[in-house]
């Protein structure tokens, strides 16, 4: 705990993190919550505790691993690790805070039970469903997890799962023999125990353990290789723990595919898995899981500006420049990447280069009712001396906002004043109802499509313009596209 000291409540640390709360998170590490300033956002700060870090080689694994995760980037199933840096002389991972705590906290205090029957099956489900997605998002990166528990799942307020602690992940090719780092016996797929070498199917037995252990209350078994006995003992018995609600049969058949003790008959895409953890939670409650699949269109210029800021506060500007035009590729009127360009060419040449602030004003006219590019422009009018563009941009930005809005645009507009702008975050998309708002988006881009084919431009903006109210998905590059193609409707 010595090290842990240093980090006090209410302490400012590298001028960046007030210390909000400290834990004593698992056996080899504290966790910390905190107020990264800049970005006014909280964040959880990680350290392993000294006495597991012996040598200079157990650092640069340290922050090796960290990197691996950071490389996932943004999405609504998986923690995002910002990066990893040294604080007070302890290196450290800077990363996304959950405050709903982990599953494995949930399980044991009964948190993730309450509430009757029906709204708690609901919850496990879209538990299932939103770590079974941020798993194949982890896949889809090139990395094995090789930690799938209850501890590595935290929870947002609203119940939705995401994938945490990369510690332990390796890099998966099918020409590269990956072997476990470490592992947690209760949780490990045979392969795993046996020291073989793995595959992605070593995610799934271990994900299949966890949910097993979700619906049965805790681990009633020693070693994860056990489990699907226990699986089939516990269907025999009536697949239902104490005031808990009964494991439905078709996810139970799932978790049997899973759960397979050979590999190679073993189900190991989580795509599949995801898919059908939905289609289980639609056959029950008529309605489409609130887990639902990520829209990675709308996530990829976001996660390519957001990692480039966290590497900007670690001061690697070749990697925040490669990323924020990686941004722009994908989304050439992306709000935050043009402005983090424009600010970023003031502090190298003194001055703002054209390009960045026309597609900030150029945005304006496809994310409707939004504030943020006001407000960016109103920040870069202000910083060069252009101040009644300033007010004026500034008034647009306020137009749009609520009270929430308000309060960072505020914050944003004093830190102008103050010469103390840095760049900025695109805002984070949840996973709460991310299937019903995508599902009436995509509905709504389907019949804006057909109109826009069929010549009915009052039509087409109408869809179009419903779409911008949807949380999130007003700045999806799909509906940038087809406002595009008619005259816009103001």
């Amino acid at each position: 705990m010595a090290a842990g000291m240093k980090f006090k409540k209410s302490s400012i640390i590298a001028n960046c993190y007030e210390i909000l709360k400290s834990f004593q998170g698992g056996g080899m590490g504290l966790v910390h919550q905190a107020l990264h300033i800049p970005w006014n956002i909280e964040v959880a700060i990680k350290h392993p505790r000294v006495e597991f870090l012996k040598s200079h080689r157990q650092i640069e694994d340290f922050h090796t691993e960290c990197a691996t995760w950071a490389s996932i980037g943004l999405d609504p199933y998986v923690a995002t690790c910002f990066y990893s840096r040294e604080l007070e002389g302890l290196p450290c991972v800077v990363a996304e805070y959950l405050p709903g705590g982990s599953l494995q906290d949930a399980i044991q205090c009964r948190e993730v039970y309450r509430g009757d029957e029906e709204n708690c099956l609901s919850l496990l489900l879209s538990i299932a469903a939103s770590s079974a997605w941020g798993l194949l998002r982890a896949h889809k990166a090139g990395l094995l997890h090789c930690d799938v528990k209850p501890g590595n799942m935290l929870l947002t307020n609203f119940g939705t799962a995401k994938i945490a602690d990369f510690g332990l992940a390796s890099v998966f090719r099918p020409s590269l023999e990956v072997k476990a780092k470490g592992l947690t016996v209760a949780f490990s797929s045979p392969e795993q125990l046996r020291g073989d070498a793995l595959t992605q199917g070593a995610d799934v037995w271990s994900w299949s353990a966890t949910m097993l252990a979700m619906f049965m209350g805790g681990v009633v078994w020693e070693s994860g290789a056990a489990c699907g006995a226990v699986l089939q003992q516990f269907l025999d018995d009536g697949a239902k723990a104490y005031r808990i609600p009964a494991m439905p049969a078709s996810f139970a058949s799932l978790l049997k595919d899973c759960l397979q003790f050979s590999v190679d008959s073993r189900v190991s895409d989580f795509n599949f898995i995801a898919s059908q953890v939905c289609q289980c939670y639609e056959e029950i409650f008529d309605e489409p899981c609130p887990a639902g699949k990520v829209d990675l269109e709308l996530i990829s210029a976001d996660s390519f500006n957001n990692r480039a800021v966290s590497r900007y506060d670690i001061e690697d500007l070749t990697e925040v420049h490669r990323l924020l035009e990686a941004a722009l590729i994908v989304d050439p009127l992306h709000p935050e990447a043009n402005f983090n360009k424009a600010l970023l060419s003031y502090s190298a040449i003194g001055k703002f280069e054209n390009v960045f602030c026309d597609q900030l004003l150029h945005s304006t006219k496809y994310d409707l009712g939004e504030y943020r590019s006001w407000i960016y422009l109103a920040c870069l009018s202000q910083s060069i001396g252009h101040e009644k563009d300033a007010e004026e941009y500034l008034k647009k930005a306020l137009d749009f906002s609520d009270q929430r809005s308000s309060e960072e645009i505020q914050r944003l507009w004093q830190s102008c004043l103050q010469s103390r702008l840095t760049p900025v975050l695109a805002p984070p998309i949840s996973g709460e109802d991310f299937a019903q708002d995508s599902e009436r988006f995509h509905r709504l881009m389907d019949k804006a499509r057909v109109a826009i084919d069929e010549k009915r431009n009052a039509d087409a903006n109408r869809y179009l313009l419903m779409s911008g109210d949807i949380s999130g998905f007003a700045r999806h590059p799909q509906r940038r596209r087809l406002l595009g193609k008619i005259p816009t409707i103001l």
